[in-house]
């Protein structure tokens, strides 16, 4: 890539509004560190897995093959994709020739949205590959999707067309009896549905894959724990992750608290308090 070998490229993993964004920027502004997100080439693969699941299994070499042209596409930097370049015109014969900055780039990585949901493929597509993976209050992230218009969208009955995959980890969905409750809960339920399954995935991932190639941080205990976090990057990627990186005034630790009401809080207990429990994030109510 970009005339460099790509070796143990580092994916961010979790469910939305988890904090894969702070983790992924702090690993971006690491010397030698390219960490992409939201390339359409790799959101159109990410999404046809996420929304069939069963793909992965019933075309492997396919799948494969499929996630690596998309990462080589959205890893290529020249003077028009690279967004550390000033923009602006640019010669022909240069548009698409490496741009001084791809001669600087060793390692490489993703953390675009929902990404989780094609971990296991992107193991086997790049099988030397590192993940790193965020868990959140999932009353925060219930909290956080609530506000995001786009996050909502995909609980349209139009995106969320769900005749063809049981279990569907992106929705949350394990059974028949879910299936056929889904179209009448609340948005909080369905948010809540989403944090549950993204939290069950990453289980499943502890227990597949081994701690070489994945480790997990708490987004709580980054806040007031940025110099041991930035250590643990450090010492698990090899990116010279700085903790200034990971600093931010307002960590939205606990706003849930106010941002949901009555109703809201039930429903995501009653969708995952058991998942809240196991978490240690139920004592605080």
């Amino acid at each position: 890539m970009n005339g460099t070998k790509v070796h143990r490229p580092v994916f961010v993993l979790g469910a939305p509004h988890s904090g894969v964004d702070l983790i992924a920027h702090a690993l971006d502004r690491a010397p030698g560190f390219h960490i992409g997100s939201g390339h359409p080439s790799v959101l159109d693969s990410v999404y046809a897995l996420a929304r069939r699941p069963s793909m992965a299994e019933d075309r492997a070499s396919g799948t494969a093959s499929l996630l690596r042209a998309a990462f080589a596409e959205s890893w290529q930097l020249t003077p028009l994709t690279c967004p550390m370049c000033p923009g602006g015109p640019v010669p022909a014969r240069e548009a698409a020739a490496p741009c001084r900055h791809a001669a600087e780039t060793a390692r490489y990585g993703d953390a675009s949205p929902d990404l989780l949901y094609c971990a296991t493929a992107l193991s086997a597509a790049f099988d030397d590959a590192a993940f790193v993976q965020i868990i959140r209050d999932g009353r925060d992230v219930v909290a956080d999707m609530l506000a995001d218009e786009r996050a909502l969208a995909w609980f349209r009955p139009a995106l969320a067309n769900l005749e063809h995959e049981l279990p569907n980890p992106f929705f949350g969905i394990e059974t028949e009896e879910e299936r056929a409750e889904y179209p009448r809960l609340s948005n909080a339920a369905k948010c809540a549905l989403r944090w549950r399954g993204a939290v069950r995935l990453s289980a499943r991932l502890r227990g597949a894959l081994g701690p070489d190639r994945l480790m997990t941080l708490r987004y709580e205990d980054v806040f007031g724990g940025e110099v041991e976090a930035a250590e643990q990057l450090r010492e698990f990627t090899g990116a010279r992750v700085s903790a200034l990186e990971l600093v931010r005034e307002d960590s939205g630790v606990g706003t849930w608290r106010k941002r949901l009401g009555v109703e809201e809080r039930e429903a995501v207990r009653t969708v995952a308090g058991a998942e809240l429990s196991r978490l240690g994030y139920a004592k605080g109510h």
